[in-house]
């Protein structure tokens, strides 16, 4: 009964906002069409250039002969077993916290399709491969602290703060499965290997950069709330409009802020992560836990940062002008149409599980 009040609930919500939604498109058509050309920019001048290459090489790396992949990441094999996950997942923790946040995901997907893991231990396995790039970070610094030094700083937090995390989720519920056997695949070619990296490479940054279009709009458009409003609520779905938000403010209320959006990583990296996941039928809630305990661990290690090494004498705060460019443009406008945006992204949240996130495909 429970059941059937819920659906009749998202079925009478879905009438009523998805014709909303459409008007809103309509009528606010110029400002949905600055949203996708500021997308496109951010794409063109960050996204693509800072991750393509590295996915790439990401793939590459997972096609490697398992003896080589033994001793590249030694250290994080190490790391693995302290965290209670098998050494195969190594390079997914070594590269899921410096090529950027979907890197993680796609690679842990990978893994539990291959066979190398079970979904139990990606599940656990996203709890610690997730984070922002140093060099996402050292670029904040340099706009917002006028340091890129300070902002690698504040990636070494990020470092730390997931290894609490590794140790209180990815530990949890380690022997609920037996060990997982793992038969290697024949080894191909280096030239077949190139090509598939390539080919799902290319199919990953269409999935990263699709969303990037899809939330530039609705940073856009929730721009027409009063106030900062629509800031606040964009800076919760896109971590570059969270960090743009920190150049008016204080340094340390910046440094905060940066470490904070850096941490959560927002509502599109999320969705990002949840389409890498489609079909793997690994669920993401122990990875939404692992956001609420790493972003305590990641604002104390930033407060000691500053103590320690003094941040705020690195540089000059400088005004974010360069990269607020590449950001959704935040303006007043016309605050109905927003109200209905607010109300179909909480519809998709709560509801959109069976599109992409954790339903496995039936075959």
């Amino acid at each position: 009964m429970k059941i059937k009040i819920i659906d009749r609930a998202k079925l009478t919500g879905t009438l009523l906002c998805m014709p909303m939604l459409g008007a809103v498109l309509i009528f606010q058509s110029e400002r949905v069409a600055q949203g996708l050309r500021d997308g496109i920019r951010l794409c063109m001048d960050t996204v693509i250039p800072s991750l393509f290459a590295f996915m790439v090489f990401c793939e590459l790396l997972s096609r490697m002969d398992g003896r080589a992949l033994r001793l590249l990441f030694m250290p994080f094999r190490w790391l693995a077993r302290l965290y209670g996950l098998p050494e195969v997942t190594a390079p997914a923790l070594c590269l899921g916290v410096i090529g950027g946040y979907p890197i993680g995901a796609r690679m842990a997907a990978a893994m539990k399709k291959e066979g190398k893991i079970t979904a139990a231990d990606a599940e656990r396995l996203l709890c610690a491969a997730y984070g922002c790039s140093p060099s996402f970070l050292a670029g904040i610094g340099a706009l917002v602290f006028g340091s890129a030094k300070a902002g690698l700083i504040l990636w070494g937090c990020q470092l730390g703060a997931i290894v609490p995390v590794g140790l209180i989720l990815c530990r949890r519920g380690r022997r609920r499965e037996t060990e997982h056997k793992y038969t290697p695949s024949a080894p191909q070619p280096f030239s077949e290997r190139f090509v598939d990296s390539v080919m799902s490479a290319t199919r990953g940054m269409g999935v990263i950069c699709g969303f990037v279009l899809a939330f530039s709009v609705v940073s856009a458009l929730l721009g027409a709330l009063p106030g900062d409003v629509g800031r606040w609520i964009s800076a919760l779905c896109e971590v570059s409009v969270g960090c743009s938000m920190a150049a008016g403010m204080g340094f340390l209320q910046a440094m905060l802020m940066v470490a904070g959006c850096c941490s959560l990583g927002g509502v599109s990296v999320w969705m990002q992560n949840a389409c890498f996941l489609r079909g793997s039928g690994v669920s993401m809630r122990a990875f939404y836990l692992a956001r609420m305990v790493h972003l305590p661990f990641s604002l104390l290690l930033s407060l000691l940062a500053e103590r320690v090494f003094r941040l705020s004498e690195m540089g000059s705060s400088a005004v974010f002008s360069s990269f607020a460019q590449a950001s959704p443009s935040v303006s007043a406008g016309s605050g109905v149409s927003s109200v209905f945006l607010v109300i179909c992204c909480l519809l998709l949240l709560i509801g959109g599980r069976g599109m992409c996130y954790n339903i496995p495909v039936q075959t």
